[in-house]
């Protein structure tokens, strides 16, 4: 018996879904969830941002959200520029955390698909949305990016070894209920669930 359920699961984690079509039957995590959609992780190998498709039938869009202290996505241009230093004042000082927001007007080859059902993608715009601060009149605080002309928004929460831009990604998948590592702080400890 022992056998056969060891063979079941392995079987629903190689098979996946069914089909990469819309309302398909998936059989991920060993269930039957009915598939309504995609989103994406987009990785660059340090940071991973979750991709949600916001355009219309007639308009094809997808934007990435990603979660971070202010001082590692406005000021420093490339990872390679980035010095002990900054980490040091991030962790240690804090930092103000924003959210980036990145359109796109097609599916890139390099994200990662994890596909979704109407209550996980209305769960993940949720909580997403819930990152966000608001001012009085309910409008997310815009960020000025005086360098890279950027889309930023403050956002709720606080940057600090514990709690990296990648345990605010792993949170919003595990909180709309899609797979998630107990912890992440690296990148893989994402993509290596999904890929």
């Amino acid at each position: 018996m022992k056998n056969i359920i060891t063979i079941l699961v392995v079987a629903s984690v190689l098979i996946g879904c069914q089909s990469d079509t819309v309302n398909s039957t998936c059989l991920i995590y060993g269930d039957t969830r009915e598939i309504v959609d995609t989103v994406y992780l987009n990785d660059n190998g340090i940071h991973v941002d979750i991709v949600i498709p916001t355009g219309t039938d007639q308009n094809e869009e997808y934007t990435s959200f990603g979660w971070g202290a202010e001082q590692f996505f406005i000021y420093i241009q490339e990872w390679d520029e980035a010095e002990y230093r900054h980490f040091l004042n991030v962790i240690v000082d804090g930092d103000k955390v924003v959210i980036r927001e990145t359109k796109f007007n097609r599916i890139r080859d390099s994200w990662i698909p994890i596909p979704v059902s109407q209550e996980q993608i209305d769960l993940l715009r949720e909580n997403i949305h819930n990152s966000y601060v608001y001012d009085d009149k309910g409008h997310r605080i815009k960020v000025n990016d005086p360098i890279n002309n950027g889309t930023y928004y403050r956002a709720t929460g606080e940057y600090s070894f514990f709690n990296t831009c990648n345990t605010w990604t792993n949170e919003m998948l595990k909180e709309s209920k899609l797979l998630a590592k107990k912890r992440a702080y690296l990148s893989e400890h994402i993509i290596n669930l999904y890929k």
